[in-house]
């Protein structure tokens, strides 16, 4: 059985001078809720388009669902539930059309999945797509992407276009309908809240360069902030430990970026005589800023 449903090895793509993605190594686990999150330009899109067939990377290679991106695309996009941020449907059609044209195509259709969800975000069968709003035809996108019970669900920026209420209806969904079911998701977003409701392993893309890709808790238990405030200088051997990304500081007060190896740092530190060693929890948004706001890489 594979253990990943995606893995590449140095896949770039680069346009002319510019690389869009650079030396992409990325695992996702099968099963996993993956958050392949990056700001917009990062590279998120065009990383998504080669993993499907959709454009050629320059160099580097990748599988999905264990197929070969470049020789056998129509394997992986049989078995793939796509959602793209700007998702081409026919606009003559009406709801009801559309979902009985696709389902045709697919002799998995779960007919139960898609009359729960039409109901569910109360899309009327007789409208045309045209007809539908942005977040209507999201919601659509979506049911078209689950109801054929693809082994692998990839979603490019799904709840644009989505109002608070049907971003909470979009990401429970997911939820429901992935958990125990075996099904794997990529997720593409820069909206960091949601993805951090969902995903069981991130992947921070920046400028086409992943720096980092690691499950959720393990990146929130280690990726910490240490507030110090000093009697004394301490020593540079404690402040150059392994596991410190970062250390700022204003005379004796000092901020240490850690991500790792967390309690040895702060024992360390407490063995400085001190007025205050603080450690700090940082949610999904601090640590993209840690990385991506900054433009480092983790060592």
């Amino acid at each position: 059985m594979r253990e990943y449903a995606i893995e590449t090895e140095e896949l770039t793509k680069a346009f002319g001078d510019v690389r869009a993605v650079d030396g992409l190594n990325l695992q996702v686990p099968v099963g996993s809720i993956f958050g392949l999150l990056g700001p917009n330009g990062a590279g998120k899109t065009t990383t998504i388009k080669m993993l499907l067939g959709l454009v050629a990377p320059t160099s580097g290679s990748a599988r999905v669902l264990g197929f070969d991106v470049r020789t056998q695309s129509e394997e992986i996009r049989r078995r793939v539930g796509y959602l793209s941020e700007t998702s081409g449907m026919y606009g003559y059609m009406s709801v009801g059309e559309l979902l009985s044209f696709t389902r045709r195509l697919y002799p998995r259709w779960d007919k139960a999945v898609e009359d729960k969800y039409i109901d569910l975000f109360r899309l009327p069968r007789t409208r045309r797509v045209s007809a539908l709003s942005r977040g209507m035809r999201t919601q659509l996108g979506l049911i078209l992407a689950l109801a054929p019970c693809p082994e692998l669900i990839v979603l490019d920026e799904p709840t644009n276009g989505l109002d608070p209420v049907g971003v909470r209806h979009f990401l429970q969904v997911i939820l429901d309908e992935v958990s125990g079911s075996g099904q794997t998701v990529l997720m593409s977003s820069h909206m960091l809240y949601q993805v951090e409701r969902v995903a069981d392993r991130v992947g921070l893309l920046v400028r086409g360069k992943l720096l980092l890709s690691k499950p959720m808790d393990q990146l929130k238990l280690g990726q910490k902030k240490i507030q110090a405030a000093f009697q004394v200088d301490p020593p540079d051997k404690i402040l150059k430990m392994p596991g410190i990304e970062r250390v700022d500081h204003d005379g004796r007060r000092y901020v240490i970026h850690v991500s790792d190896n967390v309690d040895e740092i702060v024992a360390k530190l407490r063995e400085i005589p001190h007025f205050a060693v603080e450690v700090v929890d940082l949610n999904l948004e601090d640590i993209f800023m840690e990385y991506a706001g900054n433009g480092s890489e983790p060592s």
